[in-house]
């Protein structure tokens, strides 16, 4: 007698999307700022004068004086997502999820820097600049890519990056100007990373000079968000 095999279990349903706060928060406001003072200074006034003018994603780099312990100050702050960046090693990862940070950035792409970052539960925003690297960064777990030089590279470059890869989440960095938001996310940018045009190249005198550049991006952002929607009504 011919007995029929077991019936196949059941397929198991795909997990949740996990919940990304890095994402809601650039989802919403599209800019990041990145502050690197190499001299030292007061990274806490600079962090408070972007906070007070409306960004709310922070990226702090590794070889700033002080950038731990203004890492550490700033992660205790409501609605401010801070991170590191410039980070190349594991114990860097590690010193910052200790620290509160919630997202590390790396100039290339390092798989051990992403593995220990998703496995402490913070974001990995590796750097890339070829098809190759976003596939590797993929296979690593990235969900953000750190488009990295975007001024050498330029917004046509990431139109065409995007055609084999439309549905990743891009992030420009490196010699971007604060009139340029517009053109970048015109070219498919999730998000554009700011460093000098927005922080500027060494610590401010106090909070306010920086505050006014930061109110100057949101408004460079809402004028592009305005076009866009014009453009795509027309």
């Amino acid at each position: 007698m011919t007995t029929s095999p077991p019936p196949s279990p059941p397929a198991p349903h795909p997990p949740p999307p996990r919940r990304s706060a890095l994402r809601e928060a650039l989802g919403h406001d599209r800019i990041m700022a990145i502050i690197r003072y190499r001299q030292g200074g007061d990274v806490t006034s600079a962090i408070e004068g972007l906070a007070e003018g409306g960004i709310q994603v922070l990226e702090v780099t590794v070889d700033t004086p002080g950038a731990w312990a203004a890492i550490e100050r700033a992660a205790t702050r409501p609605g401010l997502l801070v991170g590191a960046g410039t980070v190349t090693e594991v114990a860097q990862v590690e010193r910052l999820a200790a620290l509160g940070g919630r997202f590390v950035v790396s100039p290339g792409l390092d798989p051990a820097v992403v593995a220990s970052a998703l496995e402490l539960g913070l974001e990995a925003l590796p750097g890339i600049a070829t098809g190759t690297e976003v596939l590797a960064a993929r296979r690593a777990g990235a969900e953000f890519f750190k488009l990295f030089p975007a001024a050498a590279l330029g917004t046509a470059y990431l139109n065409q990056l995007r055609g084999p890869f439309g549905h990743e989440s891009f992030i420009p960095t490196g010699g971007i100007a604060i009139g340029q938001v517009g053109d970048w996310l015109r070219a498919g940018a999730y998000a554009i990373a700011l460093g000098s045009e927005l922080a500027g190249r060494a610590a401010p005198s106090g909070p306010q000079e920086i505050h006014e550049l930061a109110q100057r991006a949101r408004r460079a952002l809402h004028q592009a968000t305005v076009s866009s929607e014009q453009g795509t009504a027309a």
